[in-house]
């Protein structure tokens, strides 16, 4: 899960600087401005109520109404989201409404008011309703955000990859390398959720940080270690290795005693992350804690989905650990009574588990990986291949 930004206004919870004195802050022809207008949307029940009311008080936006305007409507269109189910749309409708315009506008014409804070925070809001408000709006906010500099905290930072990556956003590599030392300098007063979304993010963005940035977050990671939870472990293990960067020992170990004392806490998904990590990084888990995972799987294997599943068994296979010949039939059996649901690497990955280990494996999971896999390369061609 993200962080997201605080509530809109200063950061210790008051408006800063801009609009109009405070007091009745109402005009006779009912339109609002100051802290009644700014009040006002953060009372606001709907997208519409909030649009409306930018629209009719065109005049009177200032930088703090815009940032409350735009995250208050993002935090809105997630709850209706969440009402309708996950496969709802975003809110691309919203770039073709006048009133939407006029925060954009708001936005472009006030940019050098904007905060470290609000200039994340629009970002996020922006990616929180799946709607790029256009590449042009985009290059200003994080051309501003590189000009605020060392202003920026890590959840900052971590909020404006967050954005890019939900966004398709990819600013110049300079921007990205510019913004992400600045989240590592800063790392001091960062909490692990934030350091956890940053790395991840930077693994979406395509970004190559430097090792010096990536062996400070580990650092940091490992000094405030007591307070992760397992997914926040599980995430920060898998975006260092596929960051190119293999964490020291200590958070190796680290990440196996916590599994080793908190295994009940770990989801399935955090475990099938750690287990790939740990492939990856070369880097075998105790025997304490692959007999753990083993007997879940055992165990549990309907709790698994196909993704989980394979990915565990398969590293368990390249780690040189005996998967279970059983572990593997069970997987193999259910993606040839369901083929639609299984894909051409889920497939191959299973296949060479079986090829790593020593297995056979049935025939008409044999002719699901072939037909799955009709165009082959070099390694799906020699799995294929393989005699058993």
């Amino acid at each position: 899960s993200r962080r997201g930004p605080r509530g809109p206004g200063g950061r210790d919870g008051r408006r800063e600087g801009g609009g109009r004195p405070a007091g009745n802050d109402r005009r006779g022809d009912g339109r609002l401005y100051g802290k009644n207008l700014q009040n006002a949307i953060k009372e606001a029940r709907s997208v519409d109520e909030i649009l409306d009311m930018v629209a009719a008080n065109e005049d009177f936006l200032d930088h703090i109404h815009t940032c409350t305007a735009m995250y208050k409507i993002a935090k809105l269109a997630q709850s209706e989201r969440r009402g309708r189910g996950k496969r709802a749309g975003g809110g691309a409708s919203l770039l073709d409404d006048d009133r939407f315009s006029v925060l954009k506008a708001s936005i472009e014409s006030q940019i050098n008011k904007f905060d470290s804070w609000a200039t994340a925070n629009l970002l996020y809001s922006f990616a929180l309703l799946r709607c790029n408000p256009g590449y042009s709006l985009l290059d200003l906010l994080t051309g501003h955000a590189v000009s605020l500099g060392s202003l920026l905290s890590t959840v900052d930072v971590s909020n404006a990859f967050w954005a890019f990556s939900q966004l398709k956003y990819r600013p110049h590599p300079n921007v990205l390398h510019e913004l992400w030392e600045v989240g590592a300098q800063n790392i001091s007063t960062a909490d692990i959720r934030s350091l956890a979304g940053l790395l991840e993010s930077g693994v979406k963005t395509g970004h190559k940080p430097s090792k010096a940035s990536l062996v400070a977050m580990s650092d940091h990671i490992l000094g405030s270690w007591s307070s992760i939870t397992p997914r926040e472990a599980a995430n920060v293990f898998i975006s260092f290795i596929r960051l190119g960067f293999v964490p020291p020992a200590e958070l190796l170990d680290a990440v196996d005693e916590k599994i080793s004392r908190d295994f009940g806490t770990f989801s399935n998904r955090d475990l099938a992350l750690c287990l790939s990590a740990f492939r990856l990084a070369k880097h075998k888990p105790s025997e304490g804690v692959l007999a753990m995972v083993l007997r879940k799987v055992s165990t549990s294997f309907e709790d698994f989905n196909e993704r989980d599943v394979v990915q565990i068994l398969y590293s368990l296979a390249k780690m040189n650990v005996d998967p279970g010949a059983k572990n593997l039939d069970r997987c193999a059996n259910t993606m040839v009574c369901h083929p639609d649901t299984c894909t051409a690497e889920s497939t191959l990955r299973v296949l060479d588990a079986y090829v790593t280990t020593g297995y056979e494996p049935a025939q008409e999971f044999l002719s699901l990986v072939k037909q799955k896999n009709k165009k082959t390369n070099a390694r799906s061609g020699q799995l294929l291949r393989h005699k058993f």
